[in-house]
């Protein structure tokens, strides 16, 4: 195996004289050549797990590499050269904070090795990283994400994400989606405005919202979000109006201040859903899909809800939101008491020379004499609900709760009605998904649209 074919490599002098005949060895099997002096283009190897050691970044440069001792062997064992991706633009190892959240002790050195097979520098602080990794399914990976959208050539990304980046060759970050920014609310100018306030103004605008295809720039957040830069040294400027005055400044003076933007856009010519721009957040990790319940057939030919049982006599409606409803009425009328019987017969009294009533003679001449035995006549029985009825009814109810929750959080997610939405979801013949995925796209084509069409 010659993986390092024409590759140089140099053994940093603090390494153990046992430990640098080892890789001596290992190097040169393996089809690499080990130099005394540091090469031009190659990789340094250097014992990184001690902080003395680690003044061997120092050596870094364009083409040359600072690896740990066990690289060589990681290489053997993947039977291929790793390759050095995790590197800024200028060459210098790409700085990376492993989040003190992930506490396993174990993972987090991995995570170190992996980083550094690939030519990166993973113990750089917080402040100075420009990935921090953290554990997505925890509360401070929502932390950070927060805390950091609005910072630049900064990103927050999963523990998978070193892996996904080997193995795709090269670092790509989590994309930025658009989300509508929503409402609009009336404001008003209360300091005088200056040239050089409109100038900032724009470039605020051309930097948030560079296109206006993609959403209208008169949203309130985006001013809002202009004021709340105000503890940043260069955007000091924006204390002399509210955002209310900034926002209607533009909104009176629109036709006039585009111009501007494009003309600044057209010199800095940013790409479409940077992560700066206004609209962008991050997009969310990949969840697994929801599973829908299936309904399988009874022998007899009847439809049930997996999961539940009848009797057989019984037909349930395929469609969850109806048979939701059915069995909620049947549920209430198993659930019914019968009312009291009361026979007016049983009540009678012999009238003049009129026949006995009927409960007279059944029974013996004393009873007669004495009159009936009034006595308060008895209830029927309710009917007997048998827990396979009881147990159908509640589960179609429950399954069609929750397929109303579904439907109303798509129709909130997109805003088109309920009634909109559960049309699509018929169409689409129940899928939720693609019925979620239809409305958004339909909601994005309207949001496209500008304000004069």
């Amino acid at each position: 195996m010659t993986i390092f074919q024409g590759v140089h490599f140099y053994l940093h002098p603090e390494i153990l004289p046992e430990v640098q005949n080892t890789l001596r060895q290992s190097i040169t099997e393996l089809g690499g050549q080990v130099d005394g002096n540091v090469p031009d283009r190659g990789y340094v190897l250097a014992d990184l797990h001690n902080p003395e050691s680690q003044r061997a970044f120092q050596l870094f440069s364009a083409e040359r590499w600072v690896v740990p001792l066990t690289f060589v062997e990681a290489c053997k064992t993947a039977g291929a050269h790793i390759a050095p991706i995790f590197l800024e633009s200028e060459g210098r190892p790409m700085p990376i904070h492993v989040h003190e959240s992930i506490a396993n002790v174990k993972f987090r050195e991995l995570l170190y090795e992996k980083i550094l097979y690939c030519a990166g520098f993973p113990y750089a602080s917080l402040e100075s990283a420009r990935v921090i990794m953290a554990d997505s399914k925890t509360d401070v990976f929502n932390a950070l994400v927060k805390h950091y959208q609005l910072t630049p050539h900064k990103y927050i990304e999963s523990l998978e994400w070193v892996d996904k980046c080997i193995e795709r060759q090269g670092v790509f970050f989590t994309p930025h989606v658009f989300k509508n920014p929503g409402g609009r609310r009336a404001g008003e100018e209360r300091t005088q405005f200056t040239e050089e306030d409109e100038q900032k103004l724009c470039e605020w605008i051309a930097a948030k919202i560079p296109f206006k295809s993609t959403g209208g720039r008169t949203g309130n957040k985006l001013y809002q979000q202009l004021c709340e830069m105000s503890n940043h040294p260069e955007y000091s400027w924006v204390t002399r109006h509210t955002w209310q005055s900034w926002r209607e400044r533009y909104k009176k003076n629109a036709g006039r201040l585009d111009k501007i933007v494009d003309k600044i856009v057209s010199t800095t010519k940013p790409s479409q859903g940077e992560k700066w721009q206004y609209g962008y957040v991050r997009q969310d990790d990949d969840k697994p899909k929801k599973k829908r319940k299936r309904l399988s057939k009874h022998e007899d030919g009847q439809e049930f809800v997996v999961g539940s049982s009848g009797t057989g006599h019984e037909s349930v409606h395929p469609d969850p939101h109806v048979a939701a409803n059915s069995s909620l009425g049947q549920l209430a009328g198993i659930l019914r008491l019968a009312p009291p019987v009361n026979r007016e017969d049983e009540w009678r009294i012999r009238d003049g020379h009129d026949p006995p009533p009927a409960w007279a003679k059944s029974r013996g001449s004393n009873e007669l004499e004495e009159g009936p035995n009034v006595e308060c006549a008895k209830s029927e029985e309710p009917p007997a609900i048998s827990d396979d009825t009881l147990q159908l009814a509640i589960t179609v109810a429950v399954a069609g709760h929750v397929l109303e929750q579904e439907l109303s959080e798509i129709a909130l997610q997109t805003r088109f009605t309920v009634e909109e939405v559960r049309e699509y979801y018929d169409k689409y013949g129940g899928d939720l998904e693609r019925t979620s995925r239809r409305l958004q796209k339909m909601r994005e084509h309207l949001n496209a649209f500008s304000d004069d069409d």
